[in-house]
């Protein structure tokens, strides 16, 4: 009931679909959060705060724009202004798809993380251009795999959510203008989304996107 309520609000508030399942991953992996806390280009006051649990740590928040109020400004394109295994967990939600080098930023990344540290990461997969700047890429799950384990992460998880009917109700997002039609339609999408067998889910996916958690646990070489 709380979960129907909060989709509610979200539609009327005019979040995307995409926007509403990746604030529900936010709200189911990012809780009890502790130590230092790096959001890498978050922006100024994102509606996924709402929906994490960060306690007794210090938050650093980051951004290229000084308009956002970030903490820190930071271009994600350039070594991290951070020193070795100085973070407890380190955000970086739906940006990796402007970095150049995304290689190069999670090798930053992972030395920056302390041993045990956790990176949290959104990949949009359907999604239209976007340049925030810039826009270079889509990645597979396959291509998520490969870029973390060249980056030193071998334990990670990477979360597919949404599926066909929602990826195409996102890309029509602009087109629904009142939100209450925007309920039904995002409602329709869900449940249709459910009825899709689990072996097409499994060998062709099509999701909105994926959630990473990926754990360091080596030291820096």
């Amino acid at each position: 009931m709380i979960k129907i309520f909060d989709f509610i609000k979200q539609v009327f508030r005019g979040k995307s679909i995409s926007r509403i399942l990746f604030n529900w991953q936010i709200q189911k992996n990012c809780q009890d959060l502790s130590g230092i806390c790096i959001d890498l280009a978050g922006g100024d006051n994102p509606s996924y705060h709402k929906y994490w649990q960060i306690k007794n740590a210090k938050l650093i928040k980051t951004d290229y724009n000084q308009s956002k109020n970030p903490d820190k400004i930071i271009d994600l394109n350039q070594s991290l202004p951070f020193e070795n295994n100085f973070a407890d967990n380190i955000f970086l939600f739906n940006a990796i798809y402007i970095i150049k080098e995304p290689d190069k930023l999670m090798r930053e990344i992972y030395r920056v993380l302390k041993i045990g540290g956790r990176l949290f990461m959104n990949s949009p997969f359907i999604f239209s251009e976007a340049r925030e700047p810039d826009d270079f890429r889509r990645l597979t799950s396959q291509g998520l795999e490969s870029m973390l384990e060249k980056s030193s992460f071998s334990d990670f998880e990477i979360i597919p959510y949404g599926e066909r009917f929602t990826a195409g109700v996102h890309l029509w997002h602009s087109f629904f203008i009142f939100n209450s039609i925007r309920l039904i339609v995002f409602t329709k999408a869900l449940l249709f989304d459910k009825l899709i067998p689990k072996k097409i889910k499994k060998l062709h996916s099509c999701p909105l996107g994926y959630f990473v958690i990926a754990k360091k646990t080596l030291i820096n070489e």
